[in-house]
């Protein structure tokens, strides 16, 4: 059974992750950006992020001085344990209660993982093969909606768009390390949870 102080310290963790979070988010900032800008590692920031540890006073400090934004702001300290009707502090700003948008977020975790696991070769051959899947997808979807309307579309030669067949084929062969990438446990989870709340997705 936790102790009320244990209990204090995991809010003060969750809140604290939530926040810094959603400010590196809201800056546009990478992790080793972010890092470097309020004098942490990153393997320190990946903690506070993930709420492995409660953000130090210090590190507090530096994000108040750097982006004038307070992570720990006591009036979502008191909501976080049930208490209404506190005022926010005089240093903290309407941005301290910002939500980040879930897709926003999910886009700088991806690009986050892609910084510390792969060379900057790699993480241009990632873009490339997206583009290219991206592409692919749109004119294999374009291309069926002007079959569906009977509209012209398409590059054909002899009666064969071989525009369209490369595109397919481009589809089939990306589909596997495209969806690898893709956290379809986290968004699952989001649209569930958006939709039982009646919240916009």
């Amino acid at each position: 059974m936790a102790t009320p102080l244990e209990d204090h310290e995991s809010i003060a963790r969750r809140v604290g992750a939530a926040n810094l979070l959603a400010i590196r988010v809201y800056t546009g900032l990478s992790q080793a950006q972010f890092s470097a800008a309020i004098g942490l590692s990153d393997r320190a920031l990946r903690r506070y992020e993930r709420g492995e540890r409660e953000l130090p006073q210090a590190a507090r400090l530096a994000i108040i001085q750097v982006f004038k934004i307070d992570p720990l702001a006591s009036d979502q300290l008191a909501a976080a344990v049930g208490l209404d009707g506190v005022e926010p502090s005089p240093s903290a700003t309407t941005r301290t209660g910002m939500q980040v948008d879930f897709w926003v977020a999910l886009r700088r975790e991806g690009q986050d993982f892609r910084e510390q696991n792969y060379s900057p070769l790699g993480q241009l051959f990632l873009k490339t093969r997206d583009c290219a899947y991206l592409s692919a997808t749109m004119y294999f979807a374009a291309k069926h909606i002007a079959l569906a309307f009977d509209l012209p579309f398409g590059f054909e030669t002899n009666g064969i768009d071989w525009v369209f067949l490369g595109a397919f084929l481009v589809i089939v062969l990306l589909f596997s390390s495209v969806v690898a990438e893709l956290p379809l446990l986290k968004i699952v989870r989001h649209l569930l949870t958006s939709v039982k709340d009646g919240r916009a997705l």
